[in-house]
């Protein structure tokens, strides 16, 4: 079989990308044919050299290669990639109408508000709505992955310059209750869930160093969670996970207060695949290695798992 591993792109999320390409086509070389991608223009550019291939491995994070706008031109050209389709991808990279998604689904959700650039928002007309959650609140960008443009706000005077630097990586920024707590994240495999991760910054919050930086955080896989609370976890997670009509694998992060109550923050449809990344920790503590997780995934695109 011929891969193409697709990575780079020009999203604020590149570096992590070829990180994530070079850990999988290092994973796959020698077992596979490998054609390394780099992206950084439009995908046009590349077509001859996917045409060529029996798969594409997408690796990218972020932007175009995330949004559903690569996935529905490879669709468009009959090209078999990795990881979840056109709809699902531009569905769950909006934030704000995932969590939409997920409040029908009877999931719990921090709460939140909406704002829009071309709203010409005035943050002082709308104080009230702010400190209807307490301080302190959470602002990040509606599109972005990374925890780029994600700041946790102490207090209102603080508020515009969050909303601003969210505004500088994405159009809509939500403005979100914080949920003080533990952050897990599950990731799903096919149709199953993998064990749960508890996630343990050394910063105040799950920041980019933490998430990419070794020895910046510690990771507890299995968490140590109540059946109970395991269960209803990974049950909403595999719910979202289908509700969006995700394929393959994908990730999904929570908070969980002192109550052991669990609020659904986010779905990630192309999680990192870094030495640092959570995914593959807990598919190692379901017992794949990095190779059998990415020999997964392979299987589950070659095989039109949807």
């Amino acid at each position: 079989m011929k891969i193409a591993v697709l990575y780079g792109g020009v999203s604020s999320e590149h570096k992590i990308s070829v990180q994530t390409g070079m850990a999988i086509a290092e994973s796959l070389s020698g077992k596979f044919e490998i054609n390394l991608i780099h992206l950084n223009g439009h995908i046009s550019s590349i077509l001859n050299d996917l045409l060529d291939v029996d798969l594409v491995f997408n690796a990218l994070h972020g932007g175009d290669g995330e949004n559903g706008t690569i996935q529905a031109y490879l669709d468009l050209h009959n090209i078999i990639y990795t990881g979840s389709g056109a709809k699902a991808s531009k569905i769950a990279m909006d934030k704000n109408l995932t969590k939409l998604i997920a409040h029908s689904l009877g999931m719990t959700t921090p709460r939140w508000l909406l704002m829009r650039r071309s709203d010409g928002f005035d943050i002082r007309v709308q104080d009230d709505d702010f400190s209807k959650f307490g301080f302190p609140i959470v602002v990040k960008p509606s599109e972005e992955g990374s925890t780029y443009g994600l700041s946790i706000v102490e207090k209102i005077d603080d508020l515009g310059s969050a909303v601003n630097s969210a505004f500088n990586f994405s159009d809509e920024v939500i403005i979100e209750e914080y949920i003080s707590g533990r952050e897990l994240t599950v990731g799903i495999l096919g149709d199953n869930t993998l064990p749960v991760v508890d996630i343990r910054p050394s910063h105040p919050f799950y920041d980019f160093d933490c998430k990419y930086v070794e020895g910046m955080c510690e990771y507890v896989v299995p968490a140590d969670l109540p059946d109970s609370v395991e269960k209803n976890i990974s049950m909403d997670a595999i719910k979202i996970h289908k509700a969006l009509g995700c394929r393959h694998y994908s990730r999904i992060d929570f908070r969980i207060n002192d109550n052991n109550e669990h609020y659904f923050l986010e779905i990630n449809t192309l999680p990192g695949m870094t030495s640092t990344s959570l995914l593959p920790k807990a598919a190692n503590a379901a017992g794949l290695n990095f190779f059998n997780l990415i020999q997964t995934i392979v299987n589950l695109a070659k095989l039109g798992e949807k």
